[in-house]
């Protein structure tokens, strides 16, 4: 039993090993979300010194003009909304840039998240209530999205870059479709409201962005 232990936890941490190596190769993805992080540690020493008000006028998003029309893509509400998008931003996203060119992906995703902000704006424009929004939320939804979409596509082709038939990245890609499920229930089903105070337009349209160039890419191959 020992032996079989110790055997055990010699392939959890070569798994593990693996995984840091793999993501130690994602440059994109880590800078992305040192950057997100940057930008917390910013508004919170906005809010310390300036106070509530300032800190709404700059990394928010309303129907108003204001600095945060740029920002609020970046910008958090607290540790636990920057940790959740962090995290998916490093799961994803990492799938995704071993996908993409850097560029590219660097650029999907910060359109992204313009794309995510400017559909809550146009819901703000349209009457829908709410003081502002932030968040990355729309954009790492993105990345689920494209992701999802371009592995289906390819298993509904019969194609797996892996070779077996239930691969890491279709474990990856079917849990996608059902976080995307869960997000928009909860966004537009009031029956659901896992997690009331959301962006519903934000989310849809970061997830219609991912949609979207995944088709496009499908297209094109």
């Amino acid at each position: 039993m020992a032996g079989a232990s110790a055997d055990v936890d010699a392939t959890d941490d070569a798994v593990l090993a693996a995984g840091v190596r793999w993501l130690a190769t994602k440059r994109v993805t880590l800078g992305v979300i040192a950057f997100l992080f940057a930008v917390f540690a910013f508004e919170r020493a906005v809010l310390w010194i300036y106070g509530p008000r300032t800190w709404g006028y700059i990394f928010l998003a309303g129907a108003d003009p204001s600095p945060g029309w740029v920002v609020a893509p970046f910008a958090h509400r607290d540790l636990v909304h920057l940790a959740t998008t962090a995290g998916v931003v490093l799961v994803y996203g990492g799938l995704v840039e071993a996908r993409l060119p850097e560029p590219g992906y660097f650029l999907f995703y910060v359109a992204a998240g313009y794309a995510s902000t400017t559909a809550q704006l146009g819901a703000y424009v349209g009457g829908a209530g709410g003081l502002g929004t932030l968040g990355a939320s729309g954009a790492a939804l993105a990345l689920v999205t494209l992701f999802s979409t371009l592995v289906l596509a390819e298993r509904a082709r019969g194609v797996d870059r892996s070779g077996e038939a239930f691969s890491v990245e279709t474990l990856f890609a079917v849990t996608g479709v059902v976080v995307v499920g869960l997000v928009l229930a909860n966004d537009f089903l009031p029956v659901v409201a896992l997690e009331p105070g959301t962006a519903p337009y934000g989310h849809l349209g970061g997830i219609l962005t991912g949609l979207f160039y995944g088709v496009v890419r499908i297209r094109g191959e």
